[in-house]
């Protein structure tokens, strides 16, 4: 049985605190990598989460209990499958949006206009970057 690696991830429960909590490391899936991050950030809009309620709906919600942080950049540290214009040891950034890939506004590069269901921040609908991995940031991102 493999033994299941841990990494912190901070929490933003919107109470005034940040919590640090133990999250598995995930693996990349299909046309995913895992990113060693370098440096990461949260927004005015996470700073309003500290402080307040989470009160926000669709695209401006947050699902209560994801890790904090988008906009990273870093290098490569692991790959999926099916993975096409990267690999192992390339220096990548993050857009802090990811979305359907396939309405006229995603295949134009405006991710934030998406109005897909699939569409989701980092940080918000999905887990963002802020995490620490035996004094290693880490982070699964869609390639």
């Amino acid at each position: 049985m493999a033994v299941k690696m841990l990494m912190k991830g901070a929490v933003l429960p919107g109470n005034s605190t940040v919590e640090l909590k133990d999250f598995e490391i995930p693996v990349p899936g299909h046309g995913q990598v895992l990113i060693q991050t370098k440096a990461t950030t949260i927004c005015g809009s996470d700073i309003r989460c500290i402080y307040r309620e989470h009160t926000g709906k669709g695209p401006e919600g947050y699902i209560p209990g994801m890790v904090a942080g988008h906009e990273p950049c870093g290098i490569i540290v692991e790959e999926g499958e099916g993975l096409k214009r990267f690999k192992k040891g390339d220096r990548v950034i993050v857009y802090h949006i990811s979305g359907c890939g396939v309405c006229n506004d995603c295949r134009r590069g405006y991710y934030i206009s998406c109005k897909s269901r699939f569409r989701q921040a980092y940080g918000w609908q999905r887990n963002g970057t802020i995490y620490s991995c035996r004094g290693k940031r880490s982070h699964s991102i869609t390639g």
